[in-house]
């Protein structure tokens, strides 16, 4: 296996990224930046851009990156237990600023095994059936999709493979359906709760499916991706914050990324309902919440730019065997079970317009399911502003979820190094492939729930 450089990308990166004309650093701590490079020798896993046998074959590798057995690292085996004694021992496969909340002892990192999740056999077919005739336009538009994962093989060398990555992880498989209870709180950098509130949500695919059956026709007639429901349960200390927070919230997501979000909701407090439409602003202040929109709902992939740093093996925050995550440490949002080892994308995202809060964004993608781990996020500046972490459970150890094939998201966490404070969310009671009917994502619903 080739040497793995991503952590020490210069930010100044050339090409067509809008990066390149800011001429900023990664700011982090010089003891964790110049640490000992992760090498060949640490570790046996081939890399993810492999280009041995046929398309077919490549295909497969994606979906079963641990084949063969998962990658080791002599120094992280599982039971290993990462803090301020051993920290740099995981220097490569550690963002810097991740390396040095280790080093300053914020949190420890216990190591498990590998876990391995290959997705449904109907999506992998789909994938096999459909993307060796998928394409880009010349304008970054997707051509020619129509299930599965648009582009299981990504090439280094291909200057939209970024691009491909992002495409790759919108329509990666998460159920046909999910819904889940979640409360989203703020907590100081001590850990003390200091205000949100809790609500319902649920998601419902209307086309793309990886059986052709499960589409909606009236929405994928209306090239309606997905429609999203969302309901406060316990509104008072967000409303106190925020007079315009919505009761009932109502989104959809076209298959057309350059079409506006379609968004709804119900304003005021049960007597003083108002229905607003609303224009949705990714880049706005998220309830006056330490977090943008885009942090918690999603943007719109056209809206930044795509470039592929590497893919890689990393040590990232493992799937958790157990319903609910533990979330904690010094900043009061790090993922506290166990992280493993796994291949993984490596993509950066800058905004296209200047006045976007952010500077740039760094995804890890896990390769074999294509979610997102965890997001390094910086301002106009190029300071490390914001991280933000995704908990999910093993569908084999959540319960209900029996035959469940995709990960089961039981938390999220961003931590704001500006504000000191930290956002937690806890999902309960996630359900995934339990079907909704149609009219229940319907402006008339809305309203009855809204009152």
């Amino acid at each position: 296996m080739r040497s793995t450089r991503f952590w020490w990308v210069p930010i100044t990166v050339s090409g067509c990224l809008l990066w390149a004309c800011t001429g900023q650093h990664l700011a982090s701590s010089p003891s964790v930046r110049h640490s000992a490079e992760y090498t060949a020798s640490s570790a046996a896993a081939p890399s993810p851009l492999g280009t041995e046998g046929s398309f077919t074959d490549r295909v497969l590798r994606s979906f079963f990156p641990y084949r063969q057995g998962p990658p080791r690292i002599p120094a992280l085996l599982p039971g290993t237990a990462l803090s301020t004694g051993n920290w740099s021992v995981a220097a490569g496969v550690l963002a810097p600023e991740i390396l040095q909340a280790v080093r300053d002892g914020e949190f420890t990192i216990l190591v498990q095994e590998t876990s391995d999740i290959p997705v449904s056999p109907e999506y992998i077919n789909a994938t096999l059936t459909h993307a060796a005739a998928v394409t880009l336009s010349e304008t970054g538009r997707l051509l020619g999709y129509h299930a599965g994962l648009p582009f299981p093989v990504l090439e280094k060398e291909d200057p939209a493979a970024g691009l491909k990555a992002a495409w790759n992880a919108r329509y990666a498989d998460r159920g046909d359906a999910a819904q889940w209870y979640e409360s989203l709180h703020v907590r100081n950098n001590e850990g003390e709760y200091q205000y949100g509130f809790s609500f319902f949500y649920a998601r419902v695919y209307g086309m793309h499916r990886a059986k052709p059956e499960r589409d909606i026709p009236a929405w994928k007639a209306e090239g309606i991706l997905y429609k999203e429901f969302l309901q406060i349960l316990h509104p008072t200390p967000a409303i106190t914050l925020h007079p315009r927070l919505g009761l009932v919230h109502l989104l959809y997501w076209y298959d057309e990324d350059t079409r506006p979000v379609g968004q709804w909701y119900i304003t005021g407090y049960l007597s003083l309902n108002r229905l607003v439409m609303l224009v949705y602003n990714p880049e706005a202040s998220a309830w006056r919440l330490p977090l943008l929109y885009e942090d918690l709902v999603g943007t719109y992939i056209h809206t930044y730019q795509w470039r592929l740093l590497d893919a890689t093996v990393a040590l990232v925050p493992g799937f958790v065997q157990g319903p609910a995550p533990l979330l904690g440490g010094q900043r009061a949002g790090y993922p506290l079970d166990p992280w493993e080892v796994r291949t993984v994308y490596i993509v950066e995202a800058i905004p296209r317009r200047e006045i976007h809060p952010y500077g740039r964004k760094l995804f890890v993608f896990d390769q074999q399911t294509f979610v997102p781990l965890y997001v390094l996020i910086y301002d106009r500046e190029g300071k490390h502003w914001r991280t933000g972490f995704y908990c999910y459970a093993h569908p084999a150890y959540y319960p209900g979820a029996a035959g469940v094939r995709v990960p089961i998201l039981i938390g999220r966490s961003w931590i704001d190094m500006r504000a000191g404070r930290a956002t937690i969310a806890l999902v309960d009671d996630a359900r995934y492939n339990h079907p909704l009917p149609p009219d229940f994502f319907t402006l008339a619903n809305m309203i009855r729930k809204g009152k």
